[in-house]
């Protein structure tokens, strides 16, 4: 039986604290559930550690196999072009291992059942019907990008959403560079009869997103008299470990297998 490739996880990078806690709590997942080396990394300057320290790291580890995950909801720039520039560094401080890159998570089923689990719970601590009425929007919020195919990834994801939760009305909203953004969706909402929405963050780890929506959703109610239900983000959760864990037996079986 051959040796589990480890696992290098890149992620965006976040300046909130309790984001870095959540990675940290996901990596202990995940190192408790796959018997390779497991590892993370940022994108962003102002975090660290980076692609290459963290490659040196499963190097002492033993690793000889990589697989890189992409910890992002979908394949924006960041998962096309910043990714694989980080693993080509890495590979160049580290030539004795071999790298693969994985898929992104995207609409992995486990990321759907979390997020139906995450908009029921919000709405029943809310003390509202299980069945969302016909004057209930679901919010999907995502960063934004400048990428047409991710963004109306996000659009799917609010269908299929809503899908499971029984919403009949649903949007998907972002935090910037795009349209629309999450207060211009509850306004537009608000003004077509819309009486209550709850607002799913599509986010894997806590970051600013969920501020810039809380603080634009936070000016409309107060102005329209909408009530809102916040439903949070995915998080360090089960759930999101068997997606990652799935992500990396579809590239390490493809790349380099193992029994």
């Amino acid at each position: 039986m051959s040796v589990p490739p480890a696992l290098l996880l890149i992620a965006h990078g976040t300046r909130v604290p309790e984001g870095a806690e959540e990675m940290t709590q996901l990596v202990a997942q995940l190192r408790a559930a796959h018997d390779g080396p497991v590892a993370y990394a940022w994108l962003e300057d102002f975090a660290a550690p980076h692609a290459p320290e963290a490659a040196a790291d499963l190097a002492a580890a033993g690793a000889e196999r990589v697989v890189v995950l992409p910890f992002l909801n979908f394949a924006a720039y960041h998962a096309r072009t910043d990714v694989p520039g980080q693993v080509a560094a890495a590979a160049e401080a580290q030539p004795g291992l071999r790298f693969v890159i994985g898929e992104v998570l995207g609409h992995h089923p486990s990321l759907l059942e979390l997020a139906a689990n995450r908009v029921r719970e919000a709405r029943a601590a809310a003390g509202l019907p299980a069945t969302p009425g016909e004057d209930e929007l679901l919010v999907v919020a995502a960063s934004g990008s400048s990428n047409a195919s991710s963004n109306s990834d996000v659009a799917k994801a609010a269908r299929l959403l809503a899908e499971v939760t029984g919403h009949r009305w649903a949007e998907p909203a972002f935090a910037g560079v795009t349209w629309p953004t999450a207060g211009e969706a509850l306004d537009r909402a608000a003004r077509a009869g819309a009486r209550r929405a709850t607002v799913f963050s599509w986010s894997l780890l806590a970051g600013l997103l969920e501020r810039k929506v809380a603080e634009q959703a936070a000016e409309v109610c107060a102005r329209t008299g909408l009530t809102l239900v916040d439903a949070g983000r995915f998080g360090p959760d089960p759930l999101v470990t068997r997606a990652v864990l799935d992500r990396l037996r579809e590239a390490a079986s493809a790349a380099f297998p193992w029994d």
